[in-house]
């Protein structure tokens, strides 16, 4: 339970009210190490976001990561030195969950932490505090709060830093409910497809604090938006050993806080072929270009929402496996239409490259 000291510091600087709190609770910097915990991280919540520990903080680090300017530092995330117990531990859970085979193509280049240095980020800290003293009052006292992976463009990652998240997915097919999947700290592996590449090569995924509160079992292919009474807050595919979380709509920005950015070389071919072979720059486009998730996101501020709903579930298919890219774009450009595409594509590439 969280103390009301720390609610009463409202305006006050928020470094100095987060530290209130690690003292209240006097949390230390490391709990147990992960296999002795089901679904957690070895590292504590409070310790992770303390915003004036410096310690894990290169005084020197560096903004830019592979030769490109790192947007995730102008967002307010810090980059974290390599020798530092964070990164290490990070990147371990990470390796761990992807296995040995998988892991041996992957190549952690940076690891970023949520540092509370903008104001967004502080506004977003304290709501995520007070909904997780909500949850825990309403359900026994326990917020039911864990770690879970989502993956997505650098561009989209930094659009959810900025202004939080915007798009839920899912509904028919094996999805579990329309919401915000994340992945449990032990599958990493289900947010890589997702986790689109930048022309470098670099993918990234977000570490998330997730507020679960009581959950309960959404089936896959349900149509599910809500949670199906009070008794309950989000979702899972299982109840027993749970590898999906779904977050409904209404409380995806409220009860998940984005705590760290994962970003990582992947030389293996998720389908097999080329296994190793690094991503070759002339391979890059040659011609005006975006992303499909950086596409998405411009035309969610453009489209009638029945239109765009059409657009996201395409693409959604594409991400499952359910058809193929070349339909994907066909569904697309009907959709959408020629004319306004080619203006989106030449008028915002020059943003997201």
């Amino acid at each position: 339970m969280l103390g009301d000291a720390y609610y009463g510091n409202w305006n006050t600087n928020a470094a100095a009210a987060a530290a209130a709190l690690l003292q209240e609770q006097r949390i230390p910097p490391i709990v147990p190490p992960l296999e002795q915990q089901q679904d957690t991280i070895s590292i504590d919540d409070d310790e992770i976001l303390r915003p004036e520990s410096d310690s894990d903080e290169s005084p020197g680090a560096p903004l830019h990561c592979g030769g490109r300017i790192e947007v995730f530092a102008r967002s307010g995330f810090s980059p974290l030195a390599e020798d530092t117990v964070h990164h290490s531990t990070i990147k371990k859970c990470f390796l761990d969950g992807l296995g040995q085979a998988r892991a041996a193509g992957v190549r952690v280049t940076a690891v970023h932490r949520n540092s509370l240095s903008v104001p967004n980020a502080k506004a977003r800290f304290f709501s995520f505090r007070v909904h997780e003293k909500a949850v825990a009052e309403r359900r026994g006292g326990h917020s039911n709060a864990r770690y879970a992976w989502y993956g997505g463009s650098r561009d989209e990652i930094r659009q959810i830093l900025n202004f939080g998240f915007s798009r839920c997915s899912g509904g028919g097919g094996l999805t579990h409910g329309v919401g915000l999947h994340l992945s449990a700290i032990s599958f990493p592996t289900d947010c890589l497809e997702s986790a689109t590449a930048d022309q470098d090569g670099t993918k990234h995924l977000l570490l998330c604090r997730v507020l679960l509160g009581k959950v309960e079992a959404v089936p896959a292919g349900s149509s599910q938006s809500a949670p199906s009474s009070v008794e309950y807050d989000t979702g899972v595919d299982d109840l027993t050993k749970p590898r999906r979380y779904v977050v409904w709509s209404s409380f995806m920005n409220s009860h998940i806080f984005p705590a760290f950015v994962v970003s990582f070389k992947d030389t293996a071919n998720v389908h097999g072929s080329n296994r190793g072979a690094p991503v070759r720059s002339s391979m890059r486009p040659r011609s005006p270009w975006m992303s499909f998730p950086s596409l998405m996101s411009v035309l969610s501020g453009m489209l009638d929402p029945r239109i765009m709903s059409m657009v996201s579930k395409s693409f959604a298919d594409f991400q499952r496996h359910r058809i193929t890219r070349e339909q994907m774009i066909r569904r697309t450009r009907q959709l959408v239409g020629d004319d306004l595409l080619s203006s989106v594509i030449k008028t915002h590439q020059k943003v997201y490259l």
